[in-house]
């Protein structure tokens, strides 16, 4: 046994010192294999772990919670470790008592373990010691008007408190997911008998935490149920319970309305399901690189096989020889790669490190003025890069696994073949054929080319899938990173409310808050301006009837679901967003805007239907209606289309009283307009937030004309919004500060300067697409690896055949027609494969951008220049190698061609 093991190993190292340039480039195939696996697996990992770092700083550093105040919670404290489960720390809260006024806040005693795990640090003072000190955060000072010095009295629920410290604030997520309230802390012989204690968790995270909390609520008979978890690192640390994937399954696929896109929204809710499918794929793409490779390299030894077969080497040890020669080759080439990958994604997080956080929003949603700035320009840190050597373990036994196959495989297939067809390398699946070919009716080198094509049929097929697959693999990933960045732009200026420089607005609600039109007419004189597009706007209201509505549970305001009640503020103000007037009658609120062309023009990026000409939407008074879109990219809730009119209504005058805008009063305090429906829209450009709303999570229906329209139908000369852009060398600041001394007469009126929000954004989109590209290159890269030793085998593995034809008097050029004539052709039907195949493709990925991922109009096709390109370079190559491995076989003797 161990002299078979010697014997095969000294004979796998001859034969890779023998075939030097077939080990090479098989083992060039496992180096970029690996280095693309384990880089990008890293690359995840230091954006999961730097997200996670992000997720405990806004939700605290804990996994689950539950009632304190039970007898097995002292046995706990007690001794916290046991059977199942380890406990990295604890820490336990009581609330001594809530006050509703002025503000909802807990008087809070907590331990030193809960300190830690919501990061409350003493920045000034000490911990209370005693029952009249409290110590609070500086922004529940600022907002109990408190001033922010030690010592200083404060008046809590009739009680006279000395203020003894200071502390860093709460984790910013953790009132909203608590309910909104302030804490302050107090000491713990404090007591008003209304205790409520509570214990936080945080388990050992290198093991699945809800597995962990299992075993210790099976520990102390406790409830699972009476848990909750941090839902902000929940999905980081396994803490989230397997039973619900699957109801999330059993419901997408319940409700039809649901499917896909549902069960992919809820189980990747945080990107982490999207990257395993990625590492996924690059796994599965190497392992068929190294065995097309590999199998390529056992073919031209096969005949060598057969005679070893055939003095009494048994399939075993063919088996363990090729094993050893592909695990000498791995155990080289994998930590070669991963080494490789590594050092090229540390260069890559240094420099790029954010676009690998993920981030967590809902895809179609933007932010508000003030979230803009985070979202934009003080994105979470990327922190230090981290070797994911989960990747690469799994990646090594994956690969492995692979290459066991592999190495069957080749065995299972020299089994079904006699020595003699090993020996000619011929499967033997194929007939002879005995038809005459005239050369008076065809081309000879046209008739052999096609035989050695068509000879083994299934090989031929075979070949014609591995030459495509990669150039699949880079055409789909450059639609998806052409449609991310036409999303990307687009929702960068609709939904992030980034279209301009600098925004002029005003933070009011009441219609009579306007910018002045002769001020607007002023800043055109400031120097370093490039344009000026101000919006005006009214509140309206418009009628569908007839069951135009098809969305009746798209509003709150119709769901009647005490879970999801709607705005009470928007209920108070505006009677809400939707009113039933009838069996299948509805009225909607609507904002109405004015735009100016260049806007109008811009807004052709959205359409849906119809046309948007401004000198022709005021020649037929009509205009543009933006619809609502549902949580699947759908834009049907509402029957309307180009051509149609609605019945739109607002106020006679911004003077009116404000309970006007209930849309309920007098009726000469309103004004009804019909208009005819120029196109749909799925966003608008500049928006007014302060009314209904109108940022991206709220959804509203818009109503868009010209600015000219607005003061013809409804008298408003006036600005709510102007939006600013500025030359490439303006100074921003100067600009903003100029702007700000104009409007300084003009009531709640903000200037706000985006200047340094957008070229930090436009970086970080630049920056992604520049990594998607890459990939998208290193995926080709490695097919073209594998295209050149495809066809360089095809043309090697007929030397023989080659052999008789020079011997039969084929000339130079005759010879370098036929090869050209093969590349060409397997160029052009592998082409043809790419595309069938390549567009079927294309149709899951346009469906999951635009029902999963809600991109804005993405393309239904990819750019033709790619495509071509790939389906040129395709055929340039297999032409190309086939001519240069030709020259090889025309250099050799012709006996030894013959004698194989």
């Amino acid at each position: 046994m161990v002299s078979d093991m010697k014997n095969s190993i000294r004979l796998s190292s001859a034969y890779i010192r023998y075939y030097k340039k077939q080990a090479a480039t098989l083992l060039l195939g496992v180096i970029l294999s690996a280095a693309l696996l384990t880089g990008i697996g890293s690359l995840f990992e230091s954006g999961q772990y730097a997200t996670l770092e992000n997720a405990r700083t806004k939700y605290g550093d804990w996994h689950f919670s539950t009632r304190g105040d039970f007898p097995w919670a002292e046995e706990f404290k007690n001794n916290p470790q046991g059977k199942g489960y380890k406990i990295e720390k604890y820490g336990m809260e009581t609330v001594r008592k809530a006050i509703a006024e002025p503000y909802n806040i807990q008087l809070v005693y907590a331990d030193q373990g809960y300190l830690d795990m919501m990061g409350r640090k003493l920045i000034e003072g000490k911990y209370p010691e005693k029952e009249n000190e409290i110590a609070m955060d500086s922004y529940t000072m600022k907002n109990l008007n408190i001033q922010e010095k030690l010592g200083s009295q404060v008046v809590l629920d009739g009680k006279t408190f000395n203020l003894c410290g200071i502390l860093t604030e709460m984790p910013e997520k953790l009132s909203q997911m608590q309910g909104d309230f302030m804490q302050i802390f107090v000491n713990s012989t404090l007591d008003y008998g209304m205790n409520g204690t509570f214990l936080y968790l945080k388990f050992v995270e290198n093991g699945n935490a809800y597995r962990q909390l299992s075993a210790f609520a099976k520990e102390f008979g406790v409830n699972i149920g009476d848990f909750s978890r941090n839902k902000g690192v929940a999905s980081y640390v396994g803490a989230e319970p397997l039973a619900s994937i699957f109801e999330t399954i059993k419901v997408g696929l319940t409700y039809k309305e649901l499917g896909i896109p549902y069960i992919w929204g809820q189980l990747n809710a945080n990107g982490l399901l999207m990257e395993k499918v990625i590492l996924a794929a690059l796994g599965f793409f190497g392992a068929f690189i190294i065995y097309s490779l590999f199998q390529i390299s056992v073919s031209k030894r096969m005949a060598q096989y057969s005679v070893m077969q055939t003095l009494g080497m048994s399939e075993s040890n063919t088996f363990l020889i090729l094993m050893l020669e592909m695990c000498m080759i791995f155990m080289v080439g994998y930590p070669m790669g991963s080494i490789l990958g590594n050092v090229v994604a540390t260069v890559i997080y240094g420099k790029s490190g954010q676009i690998f956080i993920i981030q967590n929003q809902t895809y179609h949603t933007g932010s508000g003025s003030t979230d803009l700035e985070n979202a934009a320009i003080n994105l979470p840190d990327s922190g230090e890069f981290r070797i994911s050597w989960n990747t690469a373990v799994y990646g090594a036994v994956f690969l492995f696994i692979v290459l066991f196959l592999i190495s069957w495989m080749m065995i299972r297939r020299m089994k079904k073949m006699t020595a003699r067809q090993m020996i000619a390398k011929d499967t033997g699946k194929h007939g002879k054929s005995r038809k005459i070919y005239s050369t008076k009716h065809g081309n000879l080198t046209g008739v052999l080319t096609k035989r050695f094509m068509l000879s083994r049929k299934s090989t031929f097929f075979g070949i014609l899938l591995s030459l495509s697959i990669g150039s699949i693999i880079f055409l789909g990933a450059t639609y998806v990173t052409e449609n991310t960045k036409t999303n990307n732009e687009l929702t960068f200026k609709a939904d992030d409310g980034l279209a301009s420089d600098i925004q002029i607005y005003e933070v009011s609600d009441q219609l009579t808050d306007m910018i002045p039109e002769n001020m607007v007419k002023r800043m055109e004189n400031v120097t370093g301006l490039k344009s000026i597009h101000p919006v005006r706007y009214l509140l309206g209201e418009v009628p569908l009837k007839d069951g135009r509505l098809l969305w009746t549970k798209y509003f709150n305001e119709l769901k009647n679901d005490e879970n999801n009640p709607p705005d009470q503020e928007i209920m108070d103000k505006y009677n809400g967003l939707a009113v039933k007037t009838g069996d299948e009658d509805y009225t909607l609120k609507v904002n109405i805007y004015g735009y100016d062309d260049e806007m109008l023009e811009e807004l052709n990026n959205y359409l849906l239907e119809g046309t948007i000409d401004p000198e022709q939407m005021r020649k037929d008074n009509s205009v543009v209606f933006k619809t609502l879109m549902d949580g699947q990219g759908n834009y049907d809730g509402i029957q309307m289309k180009p051509g149609d009119t609605i019945q739109l209504k607002t106020v006679k005058d911004v003077s009116v009283p404000v309970e006007a805008l209930r849309f309920l009063g007098k009726d000469d305090w309103y004004q009804e307009k019909e208009l005819k429906v120029a196109a749909l829209t799925s966003r608008p450009l500049a928006k007014v937030d302060t009314f209904i709303g109108d940022d991206a999570n709220s959804d509203r229906v818009d109503i868009i004309m010209t600015n000219e329209q607005m003061e013809e139908n409804f008298g408003i000369i006036d600005y709510q919004t102007v939006s600013i852009s500025l030359e490439e060398e303006a100074d921003a600041d100067r600009i903003s500060v100029q702007l700000k001394e104009m409007t300084l007469g003009v009531d709640k009126c903000i200037v706000k300067d985006y200047s340094k929000q957008i070229k930090a954004q436009n970086l970080y989109l630049m920056q992604k697409m520049l990594f998607f590209y890459g990939i998208a290159a290193v995926l080709l890269g490695i097919s073209i690896l594998h295209i050149m030793n495809s066809m360089q085998y095809l043309v090697i593995s007929r030397k023989h055949e080659f052999g008789i034809m020079r011997a039969m008097g084929i000339t130079y050029v005759g010879f370098c027609k036929m090869l050209a004539k093969e590349g060409l052709r397997y160029g052009i039907y592998s082409s043809l494969v790419i595309t069938v195949i390549y567009f079927m493709i294309q149709k899951v990925l346009n469906y999951f951008m635009i029902h999963v991922y809600l991109y804005l109009h993405p393309k239904v096709m990819i750019s033709w220049i790619p495509f071509v390109s790939v389906l040129i370079l395709n055929i340039a190559i297999c032409v190309l190698v086939v001519l240069f491995a030709g020259r090889s076989v025309l250099k050799e003797e012709i006996i030894d061609e013959i004698k194989g």
